[in-house]
C-alpha cells in the first residue's frame, strides 16, 4: 500500500494520536505531513507505506486555514485549551483590523508559540513549557498569501488564511491584536488545505475504520510530468542504477504498468536517476 489518507484531525487528538489510529487501522508503516495543534481540527494528510519517503516533497507546501480569535482575551497558550492570564474591556471594531491587514500580508517575521510542537534538544516546547522552564524560540520568516477578515460578535473575528509551510495562526492573530493595542486568543482553527489535500477529499478516522476511506494515490497529488518505462528500466531504476531516456531535463514520476516507481531527475545529458524509491517489491510485475 503506498499513497495517503487525508484525514480530518478532530479537535483534542494530537497529530501523532491521528497517525497511531491509521497505522492500527492499515497496519501500515504512516506517518503525517505536517503537525497540526491538538485545539485544532481539519485535513491531516497521513503517508502510508513507502508514501512516507515523500516527507520532504511535501515540507514546504502551503496551507489555508480558517481560524477564529476572542481580543481581549488572553491565555498562556493563545488558545482555548490554556488559562486565562489577562483580560481587557475592549470594543474592537472590523475596521480596527482591516487598517493593519496589510501589515501582515506577504512576507512577516513571527514568534512561534511556547506551547508548540517545535523540537528543542529532543523535546517539544510544549513540554518544557509545561513544566514551567523558559524557552527563548527564535523569530521565522513566513509567507502570508491572503487574509481576510469578517466580524462574528462583539470582539470575535473570523479569518481565513492563506500562508506558507511553518505558521503559527495564533502567533499571527495575536500580533494582529498587538497592532492595534489590545491582545488576543484564537479559539478556533480549522486547517482547510495542506499542500493539496483539502476538506472536500478528507475523510474521518471513523470512516477510514469502517472501510470507506479513499487511498489518495501518489499521482493524484504530486504533481509532475509522467515517463512510461519498460521493465528492464525499472528493474534498472530501483537497483540504483542510471538510465538513459528521451525526455527533457527535470524532475519526473516515473512510473511502470500504470504503478509508480518513483521520483527521479533527468540531468542535462538525459540521464535519470531515481531519487525516491516508492516501487513495493511484493507487487507483482
Amino acid at each position: 500500500m503506498v499513497g495517503f489518507y487525508n484525514i480530518i484531525k478532530p479537535t483534542g487528538l494530537s497529530s501523532a494520536q491521528a497517525v497511531a489510529k491509521v497505522k492500527k487501522i492499515t497496519s501500515q508503516k504512516c506517518g503525517h505531513l505536517g503537525t497540526l495543534d491538538t485545539a485544532a481540527s481539519g485535513v491531516l494528510p497521513v503517508a502510508v507505506g513507502k508514501a512516507t519517503k515523500l516527507f520532504d516533497w511535501f515540507l514546504n507546501k502551503d496551507k489555508t486555514y480558517f481560524a477564529i480569535g476572542l481580543f481581549g482575551v488572553l491565555t498562556d497558550t493563545l488558545d482555548s485549551e490554556g488559562v486565562v492570564i489577562n483580560r481587557q474591556f475592549v470594543d474592537v471594531k472590523k475596521t480596527q483590523i482591516d487598517k493593519v491587514l496589510s501589515k501582515f500580508c506577504g512576507k512577516i517575521t513571527q514568534y512561534p508559540p511556547i506551547y508548540s510542537a517545535i523540537n528543542i534538544n529532543g523535546q517539544r516546547a510544549y513540554d518544557l513549557a509545561r513544566e514551567g522552564k523558559t524557552i527563548d524560540l527564535p523569530p521565522r520568516e513566513v509567507n502570508i498569501y491572503n487574509l481576510i477578515c469578517k466580524q462574528l460578535d462583539k470582539n470575535l473575528f473570523s479569518f481565513n488564511i492563506h500562508c506558507s509551510a511553518g505558521t503559527y495562526v495564533r502567533s499571527l492573530i495575536l500580533d494582529i491584536a498587538k497592532e492595534i493595542g489590545t491582545f488576543a486568543t484564537t479559539v478556533c482553527i480549522i486547517r482547510t488545505d495542506s499542500g493539496g489535500f483539502n476538506l472536500p477529499n478528507a475523510t474521518t478516522l471513523e470512516d477510514l475504520q469502517n472501510g470507506k476511506g479513499k487511498l489518495i494515490k501518489v499521482d493524484e497529488v504530486v504533481n509532475l510530468p509522467k515517463i512510461e518505462l519498460d521493465q528492464s528500466q525499472k528493474n534498472k531504476l530501483i537497483n540504483g542504477q542510471i538510465i538513459s531516456v528521451d525526455f527533457n531535463q527535470g524532475k519526473v514520476l516515473c512510473v511502470y504498468n500504470e504503478k509508480i516507481i518513483g521520483i527521479a531527475e533527468i540531468d542535462y545529458h538525459h540521464m535519470l536517476k531515481l531519487e525516491v524509491n516508492l516501487w513495493e517489491e511484493e507487487s507483482n510485475d
